[in-house]
């Protein structure tokens, strides 16, 4: 039985988006919906395209008239009616940032919450002398002097300061004026109301004096304390005294006691530590709020007995160190804000510099031989020039190793001599800092830089006066370094106060749910300060989501697009969890997914196929789980074992070998691993098990390092053999292919040029006198000039994301009018870059160069794709397979070690057939394949293993497991060896009894 059977349901009817033929389909609300079917068959178009964006249409539809004028334009999805649509939220596969800015707690907007959490609650420290600083309101302050003995003398005083003699009677005219009549100086107390000569011969020529604003006794009602501190506070800009007649030590004494015994009034309470210096200026704190401790008081000696003097502001200053701080507003604890971000790094906690590393790549070369790398370029060799011209007054050797020189000449080499008129490196730099307008001069000027940790705020981003306010101890950068685990504890242990509570605790609950998020879904070892570009795809996939599925909305309808990607089959049942509490809360989730085990957990399955592009866009199957597993489905077929991806008939065996050893970057344990060539080798275990630290960040820089000329930075390891076997290494990663719209897949394959010298032939074009490069919409010769060739017009809503709308001049088409016109059997060149990879093969008979390189597009699964679909409109594994497409149709000989991340991203069962066959293509040529992997069936159908784990950070790093996937399934401290050998035994049970029928692919050519 589905989890909630109410009839309630999204009735779609009429719906055309894209691919999709006109289908009908009732999707059940408050129940997990799952949408299957194979590549490109319009899965995305139905759940995200129609539906999400129907949604955010409805609304933007909610806004003013004048705001929805800019918006109306936005495209309607192309339906007859959708009824029953509640609102909707999109948690879409985005490509992890690259840079420091994004990190864990941005992504799964924890630290949004944290920063209102410290804003409210956080206590402030000077960072200059360390003493505790609040802010004093005149209602706070009378309510403690009402606590204090009765017979305890004080005084309410401001201080007063003057330069010279003239300054000075100036300031006494003025306070008698306004009717004071005491100062206190010194240890005397003087009239303001006697002889200015007299007075005058007691005060300093130039200093200050406190002027006496009231004289109380302790326990009297606040109301003419309150009107008497108040007056103080407007004199004194923000500082105030209060004498008390008793040494600091008797008012220490008192004061403690009296926190020990807390008061049953609230409003003989103090203000509260953390409440704001605007609340603090105008008195209106909360009563409820704690008693504030009190500053340090001095031993003052007045008239020959000791007084006590506490220093008091409304502002938040310190007044031993003069250093004034801001109110704690959100904005102060982010490092993305002018207000919180340290200075020097701009939040970024590290600086670019010059890197003498990179400069001087051989060491043992001297200046004369070409030391200075950045100096070898013709244009810059005239700074060579002047370095030898110049060597002799320098005291610079230039005949010597560069390792040789003395501390003194480096010295010089770097910053130059002015004495001399020499400038340097540091010159050199400041020359092309001038320059950097130039695209090609800031190109050239990062290559001879790195990246350093931050001096002024050793990494922790924010600058000293965001770092002075501290909650429970911590400030904002020790919060956000410390581990999901151990800040959740810190969270849920925080105490407060009356007040306290009713402002902070909605963001300390939202703040609670993200992180429960996190450590449900097994993130807990992560910090939120870690940036998203160090996390393993299933790391930063889990942390994205951690936004939407942490949240507390309920009666939503969530479209995940495959939240699955990247994730180990031990994660996914964490995440599956994590999805079914949104539907317990009364939201309707729609996944589009392949993952068997999100599938199963469905209460209804939704299959949209039967094939890709073109002939899909229709609903197979719309029903139950139970009914699904009884239909003729394709999907439901692999899920229940009817079709699966066959497994090779032997595994291959190799004969050479690559090895690593030392590997100890990240959680990596000192590993060593031997790589098998001529195979299909899978590195696999659970999401931040040290799979990507080892193959991406250490493998692949090392052997590219050897191969090439490229200088990548590997993670740490001792020794690397076996490199002269190979002749290239390719990484396929999952980044995009490209970031301008103007990038498309006939053009990543080099087959759009053969296509427009084909136009450029036609009876047609040769009359009209037009070349190949009028049908680019890349030149002014053919384009729109009205979208530039884009297609679409982009425009900027400020406010939300940006949207593209179709441009009106040339309806998406590209190309001029008089373009257009121009065929080849009857189509036009942008007829033809509407057409899939698959009909234009069709299309383009006889012109066996073009069908050769469109085939390429077919292997590896993406026979469905427009030839001129944008390239940023892929998703991750459509632009891997491209790289993939685009590296088979160069037809390389050199043998080659191509490493891939999880490329099964996004595919459906039958489409892993299909690629395993690109595998084999390949594999056959003395090629060979080292994959990061989670799917199973690609697992399985690998000749050699290397298991990683067993488990994640710090509890990974180690090879758990390494050989045959029989091997791996057998050994009892693999996880996936877990998961393997359930898919390995169930294969066994079928081949042993019914024999189903596998799809046709590999190996069986």
């Amino acid at each position: 039985m589905p989890r909630n059977s109410q009839r309630a349901a999204i009735r779609l009817r009429g719906v055309r988006q894209h691919n999709l033929k006109n289908v009908d389909v009732d999707i059940p609300r408050g129940q997990l919906v799952a949408v299957c079917g194979v590549s490109g068959s319009g899965k995305t178009s139905l759940a995200l395209d129609t539906l999400y964006a129907e949604g955010q249409r409805r609304y933007i539809e909610s806004f003013s008239a004048y705001t929805r004028q800019f918006l109306e334009r936005i495209p309607k999805p192309d339906f007859d009616s959708i009824e029953g649509l509640p609102p909707s939220l999109a948690v879409t596969r985005s490509r992890a940032a690259r840079g420091n800015r994004s990190t864990v707690g941005t992504a799964s907007e924890s630290l949004d919450y944290l920063r209102l959490a410290m804003s409210h609650l956080g206590e402030l420290t000077c960072f200059g002398c360390g003493r505790p600083i609040r802010a004093y309101a005149a209602p706070q302050v009378a309510s403690l002097l009402e606590r204090w003995p009765p017979d305890w003398k004080l005084m309410i005083a401001f201080p007063v300061e003057w330069q010279d003699a003239a300054e000075r009677a100036t300031v006494l005219a003025d306070l008698q004026a306004q009717g004071f009549v005491r100062l206190v100086a010194g240890q005397k107390m003087l009239q303001l109301t006697g002889d200015r000569a007299v007075l005058a011969a007691h005060l300093p020529q130039s200093g200050g004096a406190w002027v006496i604003v009231d004289r109380l006794r302790g326990g009297q009602h606040p109301e003419r304390s309150t009107a008497s501190l108040e007056s103080a506070f407007e004199h004194a800009s923000g500082c105030i005294g209060v004498f008390i007649a008793v040494p600091p030590e008797e008012l220490e004494r008192w004061s403690a006691a009296d926190a020990a015994t807390p008061s049953t009034d609230p409003a003989a309470r103090p203000m509260s530590a953390n409440a704001s210096a605007k609340e603090a200026a105008s008195g209106v704190a909360q009563a409820e709020s704690a008693p504030a401790p009190l500053p340090a008081a001095e031993g003052w000696t007045l008239e020959g007995q000791t007084w006590s003097l506490l220093r008091l502001s409304n502002q938040l200053r310190c007044v031993a160190c003069q250093i004034d701080y801001p109110e704690p507003r959100p904005p102060l604890f982010s490092f993305n804000h002018a207000l919180g971000a340290c200075p020097q790094c701009e939040g970024f906690g590290d600086t670019i510099e010059m890197d003498l590393d990179l400069i001087v790549p051989d060491k043992t070369r001297s200046i004369e031989e070409g030391a200075i790398a950045c100096w070898n370029s013709p244009a810059y060799l005239p700074w060579l020039e002047e370095l030898m011209d110049e060597a002799e007054q320098l005291g610079i050797r230039l005949d010597v190793p560069f390792q040789e020189l003395s501390e003194e000449e480096l010295d010089k080499l770097i910053h130059g001599d002015p004495d001399v008129g020499f400038e340097g490196l540091d010159g050199f730099f400041e020359y092309l800092d001038s320059k950097k307008y130039k695209m090609h001069v800031r190109i050239f000027a990062a290559r001879w830089r790195s990246y350093r940790r931050c001096t002024a705020c050793g990494g922790a981003r924010l600058n000293p006066q965001a770092l002075s306010f501290r909650l429970a101890g911590y400030n904002m950068a020790e919060l956000c370094d410390l581990k999901v685990d151990q800040l959740l504890v810190v969270i849920r242990g925080l105490q407060m106060d009356a007040r306290q509570a009713a402002i902070a605790n909605p963001a300390v609950e939202q703040l609670v749910a993200r992180l429960e998020y996190l450590q449900r879904v097994g993130l807990g070892y992560l910090q939120l300060s870690r940036p998203l570009r160090t996390l393993s795809g299933g790391e930063a996939q889990r942390a994205s989501l951690a936004a939407a599925l942490g949240s507390s909305l309920c009666h939503m309808l969530y479209v995940l697009d495959e939240p699955s990607v990247g994730l180990h089959p031990h994660d996914v049942d964490l995440l599956a969890d994590a999805i079914e509490r949104l539907v317990r809360r009364g939201n309707t989730v729609l996944v589009v997914e392949h993952e068997e085990a999100l599938l199963r957990r469905a209460d209804t399955v939704i299959e949209v196929g039967p094939d890709a592009g073109a002939r899909g866009g229709q609903i197979q199957f719309c029903g139950s789980q139970d009914a699904f597993q009884q239909s003729p489905c394709l999907t439901a077929d692999f899920l229940l074992g009817r079709r699966f991806v066959p497994l090779p008939p032997r595994r291959r065996r190799a004969s050479q070998f690559l090895e690593i050893s030392g590997c100890r970057g990240h959680n990596l344990q000192n590993i060593s691993a031997r790589i098998p060539l001529g195979v299909l080798c899978v590195v696999t275990g659970v999401s931040g098990s040290g799979k990507s630290s080892l193959v991406q960040d250490t493998l692949y820089p090392a052997i590219a390092n050897r191969l090439t000329d490229m200088r990548l930075q590997a993670l740490p390891y001792d020794a690397l053999t076996g490199v002269g076997q190979l002749q290239d290494c390719i990484f396929v990663d999952q980044s995009p292919v490209s970031r301008s719209p103007r990038s498309i897949p006939v053009t990543y394959i080099k087959a759009l040029d053969e296509i427009r010298q084909i136009f450029a032939r036609t009876p047609d074009a040769r009359l009209r006198g037009f070349a190949p490069g009028h049908f680019s919409f890349n030149s002014n010769l053919g384009r729109c000039d009205h979208c530039q060739g884009d297609g679409f017009l982009q425009v900027d809503m400020q406010f939300l994301a940006d949207i593209q709308m179709e441009c009106p001049s040339c309806h998406g088409r590209r190309f001029r009018a008089e373009i257009l016109q121009v065929r080849f059997r009857g189509q036009s060149i942008a007829d033809v870059l509407e057409m899939t990879a698959t009909e234009a093969r069709d299309f383009f008979r006889g012109e066996p160069k073009i069908q050769k390189r469109l085939q390429v597009l077919i292997d590896v699964g993406l026979g469905y794709l427009p030839l001129g679909q944008p390239a940023t409109t892929l998703s991750a594994g459509e632009a891997q397979r491209l790289k993939l497409a685009g590296f088979l149709a160069a037809a390389t000989r050199k043998k080659t070690l191509f490493l891939l991340d999880e490329p099964t991203t996004g595919l459906h069962p039958r489409d892993v057939v299909q690629l395993l066959s690109c595998f084999d293509a390949l594999l056959e040529r003395g090629h060979s394949f080292l994959v990061v992997e989670h799917n199973l069936h690609l697992i399985a159908a690998a000749d050699h293993l290397i298991d990683l784990g067993p488990g994640a950070a710090e509890a990974g790093g180690y090879i758990v497991a390494e050989g045959t996937p029989e091997q791996v399934a057998a050994h009892p401290d693999s996880i996936t060896g877990r998961y393997l050998a359930h898919l390995l035994q169930h294969r066994q049970a079928e081949s042993e009894g019914a024999d189903p029928q596998p799809l046709r692919g590999r190996h069986e050519r």
